[in-house]
């Protein structure tokens, strides 16, 4: 059996690179092995030589390093004594390469990583890949074009560069084409009005505010959902951290994995600053306790129920605002 293994923090490219290899074996068996579905009376089975000599499977085990570590250590060990003569292929997915998984002689190692946020020419040949993935083309320009709409989000750019692979019908995707389909007030404006709020610069979100409203596109029950997301991370980002003055690289990701929180967000919360940032980072937990970030999340829920029964959004948000940034 063929054992690969796939290291990284990329979800979309993981997701991708095991389609590809799924594909090319149209009437294998897929078994799936995840720590939400991981069964520990039925893994021998999987595992069994003698269930494989029927027919090819292709056993896909995700997420290995948010399995137990006793259960880490039980794949690990099958792994190591599974008969190589058997056919069929083993993909593994890991955000890194840990002690276990280090015991496992694999065939192949693919890496799928996010680019650091300050390596702005790795994000644009990222967008390129993933759109060569769906059969487009890019420029460097278009694909800048599509970050500044969308943000350094992996998932909101896969999901950006599929409606427009739908939308063009050419091989190439122009500039043109991306300032048709993709929203100006996007995911990146929204973000920005956010930060605004969460340092209280109520005169700048006002401003910002003003002008999302004033686009045709604009959707009130959509910027409170956002509003309720972001501080929701928020929340969860200072439930996870040590309540410090500074935080390096180190700490910022694995506030970003306890957190289940982006790395973005996380830097901007906790005021990691990078080269290419426009706008100077403050570190705002000082600014909130989990009990004020308790009473935004309700106000927002209370700010949703009226937008949905008829509310003024041009009210109720600056009244909101208001309220957060005078706390």
């Amino acid at each position: 059996m063929q054992k690969i293994l796939i290291l990284g923090n990329s979800t979309i490219q993981k997701r991708i690179r095991i389609e590809e290899i799924i594909e090319k074996f149209p009437n294998a068996e897929i078994v799936t092995l995840s720590p939400e579905n991981y069964v520990d009376e039925e893994i021998n089975n999987i595992f069994t030589m003698g269930s494989i000599f029927s027919k090819d499977r292709i056993i896909v085990i995700s997420d290995f390093d948010s399995f137990k570590i006793l259960y880490q250590e039980k794949i690990s060990t099958l792994l190591k004594h599974y008969d190589n003569a058997v056919k069929g292929i083993l993909i593994l997915d890991s955000q890194k390469e840990n002690k276990y998984l280090k015991e496992i002689n694999f065939d192949r190692k693919i890496e799928a990583m996010i680019p650091p946020l300050w390596k702005d020419e790795l994000w644009i040949e990222m967008v390129k890949d993933l759109a060569s993935k769906l059969h487009k083309q890019l420029s460097n320009e278009t694909a800048e074009k599509i970050i500044q709409f969308v943000g350094k989000n992996e998932d909101l750019l896969y999901e950006e560069i599929k409606k427009l692979s739908i939308y063009s019908n050419m091989e190439i995707i122009s500039i043109k084409d991306v300032e048709d389909v993709s929203t100006y007030f996007s995911t990146a404006s929204y973000e920005e009005l956010c930060y605004d709020l969460i340092t209280k610069k109520l005169s700048n979100s006002l401003i910002k505010l003003h002008s999302i409203v004033k686009s045709s596109s604009f959707s009130p029950i959509a910027l409170a959902n956002y509003l309720y997301k972001y501080f929701l991370d928020l929340y969860s980002v200072i439930l996870n951290s040590e309540r410090k003055a500074n935080y390096n690289w180190s700490e910022v990701m694995k506030i970003s994995k306890d957190s289940m929180v982006s790395l973005q967000r996380v830097a901007s919360f906790l005021g990691f600053n990078f080269k290419t940032d426009k706008v100077k980072k403050i570190n705002v937990e000082k600014l909130y306790s989990p009990t004020s970030i308790e009473k935004i999340i309700i106000d927002i829920e209370e700010l949703d129920r009226s937008l949905k029964t008829g509310g003024e959004p041009k009210v109720l948000f600056p009244k909101l605002f208001e309220e957060i940034c005078s706390a």
